[in-house]
């Protein structure tokens, strides 16, 4: 009757009648759970009043922290229920009072911990408030290798046909990779240059992929690690995407970008500087989830190998319009020129005051107009880059933004978006652990919470 889907994917379907003689008492009323390749997962409950069953179920939807809404015509109520099926709480019941219901039929979970029911026999909808208290999640490992596994396991439970794979050491591949590993639907892992660590082969071989991309020349990531990557693959193949610079690196990562999206490209991109890494560490998760390329370039100028790049199309859109990430000081009035000139259509900037305003900045933007939400928003240090390199390749699966904070102190800028999508947030993620942002920063995030 009725159909429900999560922010990971799985879809939720309201079963009403599924016996030969539609007997209710048979049991067939319950809530079929779908993978998001369709195989069922599991079915909920059957016929009853208790709650936790259902009489004549017409409609479910999923909220951002997974819980579970389930509308009942017959018994004339609304259930909350947790992802793993224990019930949470009845709202209404039958009657004609302003929290009741008559022959219910449908219901939505808004982004903000409302619930909405279309009350069939009263011709009117309800809204209800729900108290989900926030959950916190910490994506965090020994080292940034470890770091970015966990990163990997969260975005990849099920594994991925294609990984990518970036150094460690440097942010620009990284950060530049984040669309590629959106579009191809994989993680994004660190490695050593000369060595592959052995927690990084080892998820490789739990994601069980096809393929791996490399990024960066020899001099990031050596012939012997691209090697012990690809001989962890189905398939065996390892493409390496490297440049001299990390401006042409950035182009070749861009350019895969496109050829793979191909007419599903729609010409967006971002242009970030290539000399330092919080702007686009704010636009990676952005990037990761609509698969919009990231440029690098010099902050007094567009590199014309960057531009020619830009316009180059492989079956969608040239990448002719989209936003300028950072203040004048990071990216000159030059640049804003260039890319508001034709053949450009033209370029917004977007930049604060420092690196911490930009990035809430981005992400305020990312929620209205980018497809982002706020329902799991991840803390990462603007001071450093390694814990949060593989972040937004995860945030990106979840099209969910990313703010950025001083380690030892909540930027004012972070927590004045976390205030203001407080009703918005189900789940806080921390990437890295507490020497990169200290207790002190996490309980004063927190407080600001559900």
């Amino acid at each position: 009757m009725g159909v429900g889907v999560s922010q990971d994917g799985e879809i939720y379907v309201a079963c009403d009648y599924l016996t030969a003689d539609d007997d209710p008492a048979d049991g067939g009323q319950a809530i079929g759970v779908y993978r998001p390749n369709l195989t069922l997962k599991f079915a909920w409950g059957g016929y009853g009043t208790d709650p936790g069953y259902y009489d004549r179920p017409f409609d479910v939807d999923v909220d951002g922290a997974g819980n579970v809404f389930v509308v009942e015509w017959d018994n004339q109520r609304a259930q909350a229920l947790s992802s793993n099926s224990d019930p949470l709480a009845v709202i209404g019941g039958p009657g004609d009072g302003d929290q009741q219901f008559s022959s219910p039929s449908g219901i939505g979970a808004g982004l903000d911990r409302t619930v909405y029911v279309a009350d069939h026999g009263h011709s009117r909808i309800s809204k209800w408030k729900v108290s989900t208290p926030t959950t916190v999640t910490n994506v965090a490992g020994a080292t940034r290798y470890a770091t970015a596994v966990e990163a990997s396991k969260k975005a990849y439970p099920d594994g991925a046909d294609i990984a990518i794979l970036a150094t460690g050491t440097n942010w620009p591949d990284a950060l530049g990779g984040s669309a590629l590993a959106g579009a191809v639907h994989g993680p994004l892992l660190l490695t050593r240059k000369d060595a592959l660590p052995g927690e990084v082969a080892a998820e490789i071989a739990r994601l069980a992929p096809k393929r791996v991309y490399v990024l960066g020349s020899t001099a990031s990531v050596s012939d012997a690690v691209m090697n012990a990557a690809k001989a962890l693959t189905s398939m065996h193949i390892a493409t390496r995407l490297g440049g001299p610079t990390r401006y042409e690196t950035a182009i070749l990562i861009a350019n895969e970008v496109k050829a793979i999206r191909g007419s599903d490209y729609d010409g967006t991109a971002f242009v970030c500087t290539g000399e330092n890494f919080p702007d686009a560490l704010a636009v990676s998760p952005i990037a990761a989830a609509n698969g919009w390329p990231i440029y690098l370039t010099p902050k007094g100028y567009l590199r014309a190998d960057v531009a020619a790049s830009m316009m180059a199309m492989w079956g969608g859109n040239p990448s002719n319009h989209g936003y300028i990430i950072g203040s004048t000081a990071a990216l000159s009035a030059a640049v804003e020129t260039a890319l508001n000139s034709p053949p450009f259509i033209g370029y917004s900037r977007h930049g604060g005051i420092n690196r911490y305003d930009t990035a809430a900045k981005v992400a305020d933007l990312a929620f209205d107009g980018m497809g982002m939400v706020f329902s799991r928003p991840a803390i990462a240090t603007g001071e450093n880059f390694p814990d949060a390199l593989a972040g937004g390749v995860l945030q990106g699966s979840d099209y969910s933004v990313m703010l950025l904070t001083r380690g030892r102190s909540l930027s004012g800028e972070a927590a004045s978006m976390l205030a203001k999508y407080k009703d918005h947030i189900y789940d806080i993620r921390f990437l890295g652990g507490p020497t990169t942002i200290t207790p002190a920063t996490r309980n004063a995030a927190k407080a600001l919470l559900w």
